[in-house]
């Protein structure tokens, strides 16, 4: 079933009349009310991905211990909902959308959505008015939550909610040591614009940017995003970006590294061979090596500064693939940073 204007009725029209209809069917006995329940805070955790919660209208989640009444989780790429859960008595109940109307917002949301309840006849309506999505939310501005139950007389609850997907918070201002915090960046947050950038320019593959990107986190606005490239047969690329997380699609700054005075290094400004990172130091090492067997190549270190560049800190190299083995760290000096 879905609710739409094909049928000449508005889908707020149909809306009401099943919510008549479900009320009439049941009977009302006096003792027969649904004892509808909020979560407690500690039981709807919202810090890690993507998510959909509403409240009662007349409580705030950030401070009350009691005031989520519907939560549902998203996930992948696509946003797939998960069964949502509400909570009659001391019991978590789930239920499964069967039915929506209205125009479609931010997380496919919409003003109208009927959920089946696992037992016979139960169901919970909500009536919603979405706001925009702004940057990575959508405010759920008000609204209702109807439930149906055999045998019970209706609940209704004023709510108010809210969509989106958390990302890891940025530590304060003075914690600047500790403020580099790496995490994994969803595939949801990265623009179709951002890979096709990284392949046009950086001959990336889309295969090998599918692995995962990695951030570090710079401010509560900024990051610095790792897009694995490229894989040869004995070592792999990566690429970097200084990205304006509110708006990665047009706010993206790609970075470069530079070698030593009077030397060009051996791999592309824009790549780092086999990264590794030191995120207490905010330095990335990258190893080029000339052969497989390592007796040759070049080890470099960059420390990312506080405009999110890259710095040159230390770079060696052993150009003499001479069959004599030793590790890069220990390649012959050419340069060394203050």
């Amino acid at each position: 079933m879905l609710w739409n204007r094909s049928a000449g009725r508005p889908a707020a029209l149909v809306f009401a009349c099943l919510l008549s209809s479900l009320a009439a069917a049941q009977p009302k006995p006096d003792d027969g009310k649904i004892d509808l329940k909020l979560f407690e805070k500690a039981e709807i955790d919202r810090s890690k991905g993507c998510s959909i919660a509403l409240w009662q209208a007349n409580r705030d989640p950030d401070k009350d211990k009691y005031a989520i009444i519907f939560a549902e989780t998203l996930t992948g790429q696509n946003n797939a909902r998960q069964p949502a859960r509400i909570k009659v008595g001391d019991k978590v109940v789930t239920m499964t959308r069967v039915a929506v109307g209205g125009k479609m917002g931010g997380y496919g949301l919409y003003p109208y959505q009927l959920y089946k309840l696992g037992e016979p006849d139960a169901f919970a309506v909500l009536d919603l008015k979405l706001g925009e999505i702004e940057g990575e939310a959508v405010e759920i501005e008000s609204g209702a939550l109807t439930l149906t139950m055999p045998g019970r007389q209706q609940a209704r609850v004023a709510v108010k909610g809210g969509a989106g997907c958390m990302t890891p918070a940025a530590p304060a201002p003075n914690e600047a040591a500790r403020m580099f915090q790496r995490y994994q960046v969803r595939p949801a947050q990265v623009p179709r614009a951002f890979l096709a950038t990284a392949e046009k320019k950086y001959g990336c593959s889309p295969d090998v940017m599918k692995s995962g990107i990695t951030g570090f986190q710079m401010s509560e606005e900024s990051a610095i995003w790792e897009v694995p490239c490229q894989r040869f047969n004995i070592q792999a690329n990566a690429v970097y970006a200084l990205v304006y997380l509110p708006d990665p699609t047009t706010n993206t700054r790609f970075l470069s590294f530079k070698g030593p005075p009077g030397r060009k290094r051996s791999s592309e400004p824009a790549e780092l061979m086999s990264p590794s990172w030191d995120a207490k130091s905010r330095t990335v090492t990258g190893i080029s090596l000339g052969r497989g067997s390592g007796d040759c190549g070049v080890y470099e270190r960059h420390r990312v500064n506080d405009e999110g560049d890259f710095v040159l800190v230390e770079y060696r190299e052993k150009e003499a693939c001479d069959g004599k083995i030793m590790k890069p760290e220990q390649f012959p000096l050419v340069y060394r940073g203050k």
